[in-house]
């Protein structure tokens, strides 16, 4: 570990938009009726400026604490990739039914390219970020980076698929909110949450799915590329991460109670999205322990020829 307190500073920025987020969430629920509010045109207009607002706070921290680890070349084309990926993929399903499923975006969304708004495809990033960082949490990468390639993609891709399933979790909240706010429309509806205009296609949950895939394997082949190794620390790599997924969370779940009422939709959520954080908060006990190990110090030299990792208490320096 480079410095124990890099990144602390990013965490604390997250965790006082968790708490600010949290607040606001509370009121709402205890003082505001906020399905009848939605259906006032200024209140749409002014939720969907605090939407844009939200997404932009969470796009500091996650270029703050990227750049912190991997350095300005390696966080420029990370976001550049994954930008372009999820942009090219809203594209393909808006104009021609690809990918996610038949759907056009309303003018709710702000500035649209190509029928996409621009804020939906930065929106992909944060939880593109968390997920990320939640994976090398639930899953510690065993792979050695000085390997070749090949022996390197079967690893990466099972973490991808990881990062994959724990980015597609926060959408089982938010596209059901998104439709019945006319964020959004399917135009043939589907068997998901049917009680709101006609439902979600699976079709996009899979979408979502290999979208993920392909940005997180994008992301990890950067991480590992190049001469510069990433930095790691308590902060950086794990508390600013998982503050950032948890407030994902506390938004996914707080728009599923509070916009739509519906408990179940919340519930999903929480088997989902909650049960990824509970397991990770788990782990994040384990490696504090030294029981498991830190993200990035999986491998030790034990002898010449070989690396493995042993537990601190078993190192000798």
């Amino acid at each position: 570990m480079n410095d124990r307190y890099l990144g602390r500073a990013a965490f604390w920025y997250i965790s006082a938009l968790t708490f600010f987020n949290a607040v606001i969430l509370f009121i709402l629920y205890v003082f505001a009726d906020v399905p009848a509010m939605m259906k006032q045109p200024w209140w749409l207009k002014l939720f969907g400026i605090g939407g844009a607002l939200f997404i932009a706070e969470l796009l500091v921290f996650v270029l703050w604490n990227c750049v912190l680890t991997v350095g300005w070349w390696k966080s420029f084309w990370a976001f550049i990739l994954t930008f372009l990926i999820a942009f090219t993929a809203e594209a393909l399903g808006v104009n021609f039914g690809l990918v996610f499923g038949h759907y056009y975006y309303s003018d709710l969304l702000g500035y649209k390219i190509f029928g996409v708004p621009v804020v939906v495809a930065l929106a992909w990033e944060p939880i593109l970020y968390a997920s990320f960082y939640v994976t090398e949490i639930l899953v510690p990468s065993e792979v050695n980076k000085n390997a070749p390639l090949a022996k390197r993609l079967m690893p990466y891709l099972g973490m991808s698929v990881v990062g994959a399933l724990a980015t597609t979790a926060w959408d089982l909240m938010i596209d059901p909110v998104a439709v019945s706010q006319g964020w959004w429309t399917w135009v043939d509806g589907g068997p998901y949450a049917t009680f709101i205009r006609g439902g979600v296609p699976i079709s996009n949950f899979m979408g979502w799915m290999g979208v993920a895939l392909v940005c997180q394997f994008v992301c990890v082949l950067i991480k590992d590329s190049g001469p510069n190794k990433p930095k790691y620390g308590l902060y950086l790599s794990i508390y600013g991460p998982l503050m950032c997924y948890c407030l994902l969370l506390l938004c996914g779940l707080g728009s599923a109670v509070i916009i739509l009422r519906r408990l179940d939709i919340a519930l999903i959520g929480l088997m989902s999205m909650g049960t990824i954080t509970l397991v990770a908060l788990t782990r994040v006990n384990l490696i504090q322990r030294r029981v498991e190990p830190f993200p990035g110090e999986a491998y030790i030299k034990t002898e010449p020829g070989i690396e493995r990792y042993l537990p601190q208490r078993f190192q000798k320096c």
